[in-house]
């Protein structure tokens, strides 16, 4: 496969490396070899020099005038981020090693394959593979370097299962028997982070998610959640909501009726999915500790939800350092899960009470109700009445939305021209003349400004 045409059409990447390598021998590793052959674009790229790989890094940084990071320095390892086209590259060096032997202290034999670059080409017969991985790629399958793969570096497993759904291949048993009793003790939250949302990103991560609990992986993990993993029918109880989750999110469903919404929900925001499914699966996180038994035997979970969210915040900033945005999605997902169960079961479901469930907030929404769509499945099966309730939410929605776009009957300046003083009242009263107009009850600017006239008493200091 051409290198140069297949990747990149930067003439000057390559001419600058093969330039910088000079006598030395420079190898493409990794990744990006199993990804060539593959015929996929690789992500990054990898590279193995005889002598300083961080000198080497820095060297070719100025070249491309690209980005130098140091990676580690005992490892001898650096980065260089290309401008132009995002594109990076990891650079190490070989020391007194073989490029055989470096190859052997990998992760998977399919990814300890490397070609000397000398050209433009990699050709199959041209790899160097010291553990098979040429066959193991033929057949589709990740197999581990050696026994001591996982205890090297535990996250492997995480990429193991990422890797497996990314490139619909199998798991060598041999994986799963040195996951037994795994730590991740010492692995950072970032790291553990990427690779576990990566999966949960994917239309078939169920298979593995569960794997990771059954393992004992995200217990390690969630330690603060310790007792809800303990817990059977609370651990099963979510991890169906999760997989109902991830049915919903593919394939031809109910939601399959909105596909704007979906669009508009998903498409804007990275890893939007693996933030659903999180809050999917502990969305019940509150409940062992807010159980109360009435006199009648019957069990309530006040408070459940608010509690629950408090803890899943601390759990989504502490243990997965994500984003402020990302913490704030999942704990208002868990923190609402509960508002559209009753809404749903209301004996009056009211216009004005299903445009207080968009405003709060309201870019949740379409997340929210395939939450409580999968949850509603998972705890009875019967789901008639959501399914009623979210198509009637979302046909208003969609109604209002249209009518939005008019101008605004009455502003801001209407009400200091009734001598309010600026301040929040505002928002609460033009929020007031909006939801009355989209009720029908009011229609031109008059009529808004004789409905204000007579409350406008109550405001005013």
């Amino acid at each position: 496969m051409n290198i140069k045409k297949q990747l990149w059409t930067w003439d000057n990447i390559f001419t600058g490396l093969l330039a910088l390598k000079g006598e030395r021998k420079l190898y493409l590793v990794g990744g990006a070899i199993r990804d060539i052959l593959l015929n996929r674009p690789p992500e990054d790229f990898d590279f193995a020099i005889e002598g300083s790989g961080i000198e080497f890094a820095r060297k070719f940084a100025e070249k491309v005038k690209g980005t130098f990071i140091l990676l580690s320095k005992r490892d001898d390892e650096a980065r260089v981020v290309h401008s132009i086209s995002g594109l990076t590259f990891d650079f190490s060096g070989l020391a007194d090693k073989t490029i055989e032997e470096g190859l052997k202290r990998r992760d998977f034999t399919l990814n300890a394959l490397a070609v000397e670059l000398d050209e433009f080409r990699v050709e199959e017969e041209k790899v160097i593979d010291p553990l098979g991985g040429l066959n193991h790629l033929t057949k589709g399958v990740i197999y581990p370097v050696g026994k001591e793969s996982l205890r090297q570096d535990p996250l492997r497993l995480l990429r193991a299962f990422r890797l497996s759904l990314e490139l619909d291949f199998k798991i060598d048993e041999k994986i799963l028997d040195l996951a037994r009793g795994l730590s991740l003790t010492g692995v950072a939250p970032e790291r553990i982070s990427g690779e576990l949302l990566r999966i949960m990103e994917k239309p078939k991560s169920f298979k593995y998610f569960r794997l990771l609990v059954n393992l004992g992986i995200l217990p390690q993990i969630f330690p603060e959640a310790k007792t809800f993993f303990e817990s059977a029918e609370l651990l099963n109880h979510s991890l169906f909501t999760y997989e109902k989750i991830e049915q919903l999110l593919s394939g031809k469903n109910f939601f399959s009726r909105f596909p704007a919404e979906g669009a508009s929900y998903f498409n804007p925001v990275p890893r939007r999915k693996a933030l659903l499914k999180l809050a999917g699966f502990f969305h019940d996180l509150g409940k062992l500790e807010t159980r109360f038994v009435n006199g009648k035997g019957e069990a309530h979970y006040y408070g459940h939800d608010t509690l629950g969210a408090q803890k899943v915040e601390q759990m989504m900033k502490e243990r997965l350092r994500l984003s402020n945005k990302e913490t704030l999605t999942v704990k208002a997902l868990v923190a609402r899960h509960m508002h559209l169960h009753l809404l749903a079961t209301s004996p009056v479901l009211t216009d004005r009470a299903i445009r207080r469930f968009f405003r709060l907030p309201e870019d949740e929404y379409f997340g929210l109700m395939i939450l409580t769509y999968a949850d509603g499945y998972a705890t009875a099966g019967k789901i008639a009445h959501l399914e009623a309730a979210i198509e009637r939410m979302i046909r208003l929605k969609q109604e209002d939305t249209a009518k939005a776009k008019m101008k605004r009957l009455v502003t801001g300046h209407d009400l200091i021209s009734l001598g309010l003083k600026p301040g929040p009242i505002f928002k609460e009263l033009l929020q007031e003349m909006e939801d009355l107009r989209l009720e029908g009850k009011i229609e031109t600017r008059e009529e808004g400004i004789a409905y204000l006239k007579g409350i406008i008493c109550f405001f005013k200091n």
